[in-house]
C-alpha cells in the first residue's frame, strides 16, 4: 500500500511525483490509439517550432475516452490531499511529438512568483497555485526520452521572468542542478505546475503522446499568467460532490 501522506510530502518537498502504473496496459493502448486518431482527423491546434503538436479539444470531442483521466483514481488521493473541493480543471491538452522535439525550458504557471507578492499586499487574498498531470503513452528511457525538472524548481524564483527575457532564462534553467524522470507507458508524473521543466526525445523516430491535465486552487482570476486557458466553471470541480 502506498503511503499517501508521504507521497504528499515528497509532493510539497521535491515538486514532483512519478505514479508509476497510473493507466492500466488497456487504458495506456486505447488512449494512444485515439490521440493518434485525432492527428489523422487533423483535430491538432498546431505544430510549434519545438517539435510539439497540441489538442485541447478532446476532452469535449470524445469524453468518453479522456474524460476518465481528470481526478483519475491513480491521481485522485494526491489531487485531493493537496487541493480538497478546490481541487478546480483548468485546460486538458493532449500532445504528439512526431519528429525531433526538445521542450524550451518553461513554466505552466509563469505568473506564480508574481502572484505571490501581489497576494502579500491584501489581507485575505492568497496566492494561487496549480498542479499539473501528465500520463505517458511510450516508454521514456535513456536514448529514448525524458522529463527534466530543475532540483526544488517550485522553492526557487527563476530570474529573467518579468518582463521575461527567454534566452537568459532558459540559460539559467540550463545552469541549474537537474532531476530527469523517465515514465514508462502508463505512468503519471505529478507536479506542482510552477516548476521550470523541459521534455525531450533523443530518438527523433520515437512515437512519443501525453495528456497533460493542469489543476488549479481557485480562485485563480481571468488573465492570469498561465500557459493554458482555462475551461471555465460550471463542471471542473471534480472533487466537489464527494
Amino acid at each position: 500500500m502506498v503511503n499517501i501522506e508521504s507521497k504528499l510530502d515528497e509532493l510539497e518537498g521535491d515538486g514532483f511525483i512519478l505514479i508509476e502504473g497510473a493507466l492500466s496496459p488497456e487504458e495506456t493502448e486505447h488512449i494512444r490509439q485515439r490521440i493518434n486518431y485525432a492527428r489523422e482527423m487533423g483535430w491538432e491546434e498546431g505544430l510549434n517550432a519545438v517539435g510539439n503538436m497540441w489538442f485541447d479539444s478532446l476532452l469535449d470531442r470524445e469524453p468518453e475516452t479522456y474524460a476518465p483521466l481528470v481526478g483519475h483514481p491513480s491521481v485522485r488521493p494526491y489531487l485531493k490531499g493537496m487541493m480538497g473541493k478546490q481541487c478546480q480543471l483548468r485546460s486538458y491538452r493532449a500532445h504528439i511529438n512526431p519528429g525531433p522535439y526538445l521542450q524550451e525550458w518553461h513554466m505552466d504557471f509563469y505568473g506564480y512568483w508574481q502572484e505571490k507578492r501581489e497576494a502579500a499586499k491584501y489581507r485575505l487574498t492568497v496566492p494561487p497555485i496549480g498542479i499539473n498531470t501528465t500520463f505517458f503513452f511510450q516508454d521514456n528511457g535513456p536514448g529514448l526520452g525524458h522529463l527534466k525538472f530543475i532540483k526544488n524548481g517550485h522553492l526557487i524564483e527563476p530570474p529573467h521572468l518579468y518582463p521575461i527575457d527567454r534566452p537568459k532564462f532558459e540559460a539559467w534553467c540550463e545552469a541549474q542542478e537537474h532531476v530527469i524522470l523517465y515514465p514508462k507507458a502508463g505512468d503519471c508524473v505529478v507536479f506542482i505546475n510552477h516548476s521550470p521543466h523541459q521534455g525531450a526525445k533523443e530518438r527523433d523516430d520515437m512515437e512519443r503522446s501525453n495528456v497533460v491535465c493542469h489543476y488549479q486552487v481557485t480562485p485563480m482570476y481571468e488573465g492570469i499568467w498561465h500557459v493554458s486557458r482555462p475551461r471555465g466553471y460550471e463542471g471542473t470541480f471534480p472533487f466537489a460532490k464527494q
